[in-house]
Order: structure tokens, then sequence, then C-alpha cells
């Protein structure tokens, strides 16, 4: 996103003779061929991205166990989170965020739109003009290549774009860095749990799906195990780019927001809670003690962050495939830290085999992801003692259920329990959750 191509907000994307018409059928889950005439309408109406920017406010449109006003007085004192760039970046267009326009007017009143159109598509300055005209229609791939609206019809560029803020993205392409870190996790900011296919599962769908690489530009219904499994390994590329990224901060004697080592690459139930399972003790004695939990580490040092199935999880193994991020992993586990630099040099060269295997997921029909995808989950295993790796797993067998076909009101109504047991750590309804896949 080139921030010379300026941002002009929503309003002209909401117009009656673009995307601004009735959003009554979409809402319905209803997505015709016609359905991008009301899709700023649906985000507009009810997509949750609407309300991130007032998050940062006295306002907020949603209820927060924490204010932001609460954490930036333990995380910046004396500032606002609106004028905090590293704030607006993730809960706003993120080319608005950047420094020299947290005092512009018209910035402002952009901003308060939350995490809007452009935000996801691009700058629409530039784009906008052939968008309507006959030149969209007849060569789509030139406009998207010529102006920088964003391919967001590729599911692994889609993956990436929500990672940005989800996982967190260095400064680049005259965008700010997006890093919600340590410092403020424990200043009282909720941590990053991303799970793209769980995510965009939930969100209400102003678009429709189409293989847009056919000039028939034919609606298709993508494979949840295909978007679940692009998604983990676009979410493995996205980390090891910030990791890259925070090395190179820490290096910087004018970063004082970087420290090293950063303590949010790690696993955080390697210093906080476990999954308190009932005869935990009997079942699985004490785990995090175990050959299976510690492997190759030495004694005290905590396992860098899981993005199962991409790495190891307690009692998830990777597959053969993830060696590409053996260094990154080796360097971060080491008994003291890494140096930034060591860091730095293997974090660059995971992103580019991790991106291969991105794009080599996405180029294969879904029917042949799912199969490998299928592969990689363990039998009997539903039951783990630790929240990530229970919470990776859960998605990833909501998943493959999607696959085979849209379950029914009641089972989709245990997996939703399931999400909430996650947040508030209720082992009871997690398990029943879980039972409804194993029934299945």
């Amino acid at each position: 996103m080139n921030p010379n191509r300026q941002a002009i907000g929503m309003s002209g994307c909401l117009a009656a003779a673009c995307h601004g018409g009735s959003a009554s059928e979409a809402l319905k889950g209803t997505r015709g061929g016609n359905c991008w005439e009301s899709s700023g309408s649906c985000w507009a109406a009810a997509d949750p991205h609407t309300a991130a920017y007032s998050l940062l406010t006295d306002n907020p449109r949603r209820p927060l166990k924490i204010t932001a006003a609460k954490i930036m007085a333990k995380y910046a004192p004396g500032k606002q989170a609106t004028e905090d760039a590293r704030c607006l970046a993730c809960h706003t267009n993120p080319a608005l965020a950047r420094e020299e326009l947290i005092r512009d007017a018209n910035a402002r009143v952009l901003r308060e739109q939350g995490v809007s159109c452009e935000a996801c598509h691009g700058n629409a300055s530039v784009w906008l003009q052939p968008h309507t005209t006959e030149e969209w229609g007849r060569n789509r791939a030139k406009v998207y290549a010529e102006t920088g609206m964003k391919p967001l019809y590729d599911l692994g560029e889609r993956a990436l774009a929500c990672a940005g803020c989800h996982v967190g993205a260095p400064a680049e392409n005259g965008l700010p860095v997006r890093d919600m870190n340590h410092d403020m996790i424990a200043a009282g900011h909720p941590r990053l749990n991303f799970d793209f296919a769980e995510y965009q599962r939930r969100l209400p769908q102003h678009w429709q799906e189409k293989d847009r690489t056919k000039s028939s530009y034919s609606p298709i219904v993508p494979n949840e195990a295909k978007v679940w499994f692009v998604g983990r390994v676009a979410h493995a590329e996205a980390a090891c780019k910030l990791l890259e990224d925070r090395a190179k901060r820490s290096l910087d004697p004018n970063e004082h927001r970087t420290p090293w080592p950063e303590f949010a690459e790690f696993n955080c139930a390697s210093c906080h809670h476990n999954l308190r399972i009932p005869g935990e003790s009997e079942k699985y004695g004490d785990w995090r003690k175990s050959a299976e939990y510690i492997g190759e580490r030495p004694p005290g040092v905590p396992p860098w962050q899981m993005i199962w199935p991409v790495t190891d999880g307690v009692g998830l193994a990777s597959p053969p495939w993830t060696q590409a991020l053996l260094p990154v992993v080796r360097a971060m586990e080491s008994p003291r830290p890494a140096k930034a630099d060591k860091a730095q040099g293997v974090a660059k060269a995971a992103v580019g085999q991790i991106g291969n295997l991105r794009r080599e997921l996405v180029s294969l029909p879904g029917e042949q992801v799912e199969a490998r995808a299928r592969g990689l989950f363990p039998r009997g295993a539903l039951n783990l003692p630790e929240w990530d790796s229970a919470t990776q797993l859960f998605f990833g067998l909501v998943a493959l259920e999607y696959a085979r076909g849209k379950p029914s009101d009641a089972v989709v109504k245990k997996y939703r329990s399931g999400v909430t047991a996650f947040r508030d750590q209720d082992w009871e309804r997690l398990e029943s959750a879980f039972k409804a896949i194993h029934e299945k």
C-alpha cells in the first residue's frame, strides 16, 4: 500500500450505485451474483471491524474487560490510544496511522470508520477510477498489479492481509509497524490468538467467493479445510516476518518499544496458565516435565510460539515438511536467548520457504489440500493439557467438519460454545464442544 495513494474513506463505496444497495439478503446468508451491490452496506451494518476504532475511545461499541485508557495508563502514560500510531495501525486503516497524520483532521474523521474498506483493499484514490470502468471487467489482473488494490480473491493473500493486524507486520510500503507485544499484554491488552478460518467464518460475508483465474468468474464454495490449512501457514509466515522485524528493530538504539528478547514470541503457557482438566494429574502427570513437552529444549527454556501444524504443540506433532521452521525454533529455544542478528537471519530465510508452501497450497484443488490436512490430526487426542494446543486442534477439527458440509444448527451452537469456553477457560463447555466434533 503506497502512502501516496490517498485514502478517501468508505463514503464512495457506499453509494447506491456502487456497494450501498440493500443488504437484507446478504445478512441472511444469501449471496448471489449481484451480492457485490450490497457489500458495503453489509459491512457497515454488521461487520465487527467497524467498531475497531471505538475500542480506543471512552465510548467503545462493545463491552470491554479493560478499557484502552487503562491499558495506556500502564503502556504509555500520558498518551491517548487514539493518538498512538501503534494502536491506530490495527484499529483503523493502517495507512492513516502514520505519525504525520495523527493530528490531521481529515485522517481523524476517516479513522473513526474503523477497519474500513481501504484497510483491507488498499487506498482507493488510484484504483477507484479503473475499478468503476470497463477496464475492471476487461483486465482485473492489470488493475490489481498497477494500482495496489489488494488481490483478496487469492486465499493466501487474504490470510496475510488479516494476519497483518491479527498477528502483526513490520513497517513497510509506507505503513507503520503493527506489533502488539508483551508490554501491551502486560498492560492489559488481550493476547492475539488468531485462526483465519474461524475468524472468517464468523464474519457476515459481504463478498462472493469466485475463481477469478477463470474468465467466467463463476462462484465457488471454498473448502474449509483448505481455508484452515492456508491460514495456518500464512500465520506462520507472518509470525516469522514479524520476528525478523522485531529482531532488527531491537538493534536500533533509538527504538525503545522493542525489547529483546520479546516475550510475546514464546508460548504463553510456558509461564502462565495451563488447561485444568478434571483428573489431570492422574492422566498427564506433570506434563511440563514430560519428554513430549520438553523435546530437545534445555531445561528452563520456554518453547517458541505455537502455530500448529506448522510447529509442534503439546501432544500435537508437526509433519516433516515443516523443517523450514526448525532453524527458527532452535534459535529461539536456546539456553540463552538468541542474539537478535541471528534470529533475524533465520526468520528471514523461513519467510521465503513458508511463503512458497502457502502459494503451493493455494494452487492445489481443495480436495487435495483437505486430504493433506486430515493426515495431520492425531487420533484420540481431543483432551490436551495446554490451552493453545487445545484451541488450535479444536479450530482445525471444526474446519474439517465444515469441509464435509455445513453442520446442523445444534452442532454449530456447540462449536460457538466451545469458542466462548476457550475465552472463559471453562473445561466443561469445552469438553462438550469437543464431544460434538467427536460424535460427528
